[in-house]
C-alpha cells in the first residue's frame, strides 16, 4: 500500500463496522428463510391429536428396539410414562459396563509379590522387630523389679525372724535369772551381820 491509499483509522473502523451489519443481516435472512418449513411441521404436530394411555401399547411387548416416543406425550399418565422408561433403561444396550467404576474390580484376590520386598516391608519389619526388643527389655526389667522385691522381702523376713529369735532368746534368760541374787556372804560376814541386827 501506497501512503496515497491508506485509509485512516476512523474510516477504516467504520466500513468495517458496516461489513458485519450487512453480514448479520445476510445470516438472519438465510436462518428466516430455514426455519419456515420448520414452523409448517410444528403446525402440522400441533393438529394431530394428542395419545392417551389407551393409545400406548402394553409396556411388556416392548423391546430395545421400540419406540418410545409415544410416552411421552401430554395425554400419557406419569405412571405409564415412567414404567415405559423403566423398561428402556433395563435394554441391555443401557447396562454396558465401561470398567471405570472403583466397585468393579475383584479386590479380594491379591496377586502375591514373591520374593520382591519393598523398602516400605523391609521398614515395617524392622520396626517390629525393634517393638518386640523393647517389649522384651520391659519384661526382663520388671522380672528383675519382681526378683528384687521378692529377695527384699526374703531379707525383710530373716531380719523380722532373727529379731524374733533374740527376743525369744532374751525373754528365756529373763526367765532363767531371778529377779534378786541372794548374796554370797562368807561365815565370818554372816557372824558380823547377826551382831549388827
Amino acid at each position: 500500500m501506497t501512503q496515497g491509499s491508506k485509509e485512516s483509522v476512523l474510516r477504516r473502523w467504520s466500513r468495517r463496522k458496516e461489513e458485519a451489519a450487512q453480514t448479520t443481516e445476510a445470516v438472519r435472512e438465510r436462518e428466516s428463510t430455514q426455519t419456515q418449513p420448520g414452523l409448517d411441521a410444528a403446525a402440522s404436530t400441533e393438529t394431530a391429536p394428542v395419545l392417551t394411555d389407551a393409545d400406548m401399547p402394553p409396556v411388556e411387548s416392548l423391546d430395545e428396539n421400540s419406540d418410545f416416543s409415544g410416552f411421552m406425550s401430554e395425554g400419557v399418565s406419569d405412571e405409564l410414562r415412567n414404567l415405559a422408561l423403566r423398561k428402556l433403561f433395563r435394554a441391555p444396550v443401557f447396562n454396558i459396563r465401561d470398567g471405570l467404576d472403583e466397585y468393579d474390580e475383584d479386590y479380594t484376590f491379591f496377586e502375591k509379590l514373591g520374593d520382591v520386598v519393598t523398602c516400605d516391608m523391609k521398614h515395617h519389619i524392622e520396626m517390629k522387630e525393634q517393638k518386640e526388643r523393647e517389649a522384651a527389655l520391659e519384661a526382663a526389667d520388671e522380672i528383675e523389679a519382681v526378683e528384687e522385691k521378692d529377695a527384699d522381702l526374703e531379707t525383710m523376713e530373716s531380719i523380722e525372724d532373727e529379731d524374733a529369735d533374740l527376743e525369744a532368746m532374751e525373754s528365756i534368760e529373763d526367765e532363767d535369772t531371778p529377779d534378786e541374787q541372794p548374796e554370797i556372804v562368807a561365815d565370818g560376814d554372816l557372824e558380823n551381820k547377826q551382831e549388827q541386827k
